[in-house]
């Protein structure tokens, strides 16, 4: 088993390893009550990925990064409303969760994530090439 990078945790739980493997293009697979709406960008030096969790608390997210799989999960709770006389009902509450393959390698000491306005926004730099490269001398 990989070793597991935690990225955020309400508890500010983090750990600094990460393993280095190399896989194609970005999948995802979803799991849950309710799937937010997500969007993903390459840029050139890595990966932004921008995901929709609004009512979330900051404390109920939790993100962590076990080798190229990324999984974002949490709750959103529901409101206390009088419910009498319903009219719509189009959004999603409980427990949701997104799991990610990251295509390359990423720098696990540079990932960032903010949570603003209702947005999660997770910034994933691409590891260098010559950063997986281990020089060994023959005695």
């Amino acid at each position: 088993m990989s070793p597991t990078r935690i990225i955020w945790l309400p508890q500010g739980v983090v750990s600094q390893t990460m393993s280095k493997q190399r896989a194609g293009g970005v999948q995802f697979y979803s799991k849950g009550k309710w799937t937010p709406d997500t969007d993903i960008y390459e840029v050139e030096d890595g990966l932004v990925i921008l995901i929709d969790i609004a009512g979330v608390k900051k404390e109920e997210i939790q993100i962590v990064l076990e080798g190229q799989i990324l999984s974002i999960s949490g709750m959103r709770k529901e409101p206390a409303v009088c419910k009498k006389h319903i009219h719509r009902l189009e959004i999603d509450f409980g427990q949701f969760e997104r799991t990610f393959r990251i295509p390359y390698t990423i720098n696990p000491d540079k990932v960032e994530a903010r949570y603003e306005d209702g947005f999660l926004s997770l910034w994933l730099p691409k590891q260098p090439e010559d950063a997986c490269i281990i020089d060994i001398t023959i005695a």
